[in-house]
């Protein structure tokens, strides 16, 4: 990087992380010291993960940004684990980014909002019981059901209640691969049209060869056709398969 058009800034876990100076406008608690001394290294209490997703989010929108719906970018931004857009959100307060600490505070709390409607639907029956050929039941809430061209069709033909949980849904498939699936449903129930496939898709199909191709087939079965096409990509990567 040249340091003519870009600041440095160094993690916790002595990481350096190179930023724009349209980019670095954003971070409001460093910006002047930048422009006072711009060959400074300026040290953040933050992990280096953290603080280069605060940097990726700043370049993207280093010609301004303006509250907006979320975009496909926005989205698979955010697409990843509480644990670590909670990291995230910390390392903007350190930098002091206030339109990405409201967007990741907002999502948050969404998330929770979700989670606690998911918790009272289950804690309601608000859910549709599914046995897999194994044994295992699982708890689908009927938006994740949505998702599932084959389920939707059983709940239709055979009259399927909500709350069934004395006559589940029977699936000729097994736990392992339907746990996957099941997840992934739940995950992106909201999400209206699903199609790119984020980091968190990916590090839920970061499984071995055989457990993948168990969900790829499953997900076939079931009609989750924008999972079974994520899978597809990913085994038709060169080298795939290969030990």
């Amino acid at each position: 990087m040249n340091p003519a058009t870009h600041y440095m800034i160094k993690s916790n876990d002595n990481k350096s992380i190179w930023i724009s100076k349209g980019a670095a406008r954003h971070c409001e608690r460093v910006f002047n010291i930048f422009q006072a001394n711009p060959q400074l290294v300026i040290p953040v209490t933050a992990g280096g993960n953290e603080l280069k997703k605060v940097a990726t989010w700043c370049e993207q929108y280093k010609d301004g940004y303006t509250h907006h719906p979320p975009t496909d970018w926005d989205r698979q931004f955010l697409a990843i684990e509480d644990s670590q857009l909670t990291d995230v959100l910390t390392a903007a307060r350190k930098l002091l980014v206030p339109p990405l600490m409201g967007i990741c505070f907002r999502a948050l709390c969404e998330r929770t909002q979700q989670k606690r409607l998911e918790e009272k639907q289950k804690n309601d029956g608000l859910c549709y019981s599914i046995q897999s050929e194994d044994g295992q039941v699982f708890e689908l809430t009927a938006k994740a059901a949505k998702l599932s061209g084959t389920i939707c069709t059983m709940i239709s033909t055979n009259a399927v209640q909500i709350n069934n949980k004395e006559s589940p849904i029977r699936l000729e498939l097994t736990a392992a691969p339907l746990t996957i699936i099941f997840k992934w449903c739940e995950h992106h129930k909201m999400d209206g049209t699903v199609g790119v496939m984020t980091a968190w898709d990916k590090e839920l199909l970061a499984i071995g060869n055989q457990e993948l191709m168990e969900v790829l087939c499953a997900a076939n079965a079931l009609g989750v056709k924008t999972l079974f096409q994520m899978v597809t990509d990913i085994i038709g990567q060169p080298g795939w398969g290969r030990q």
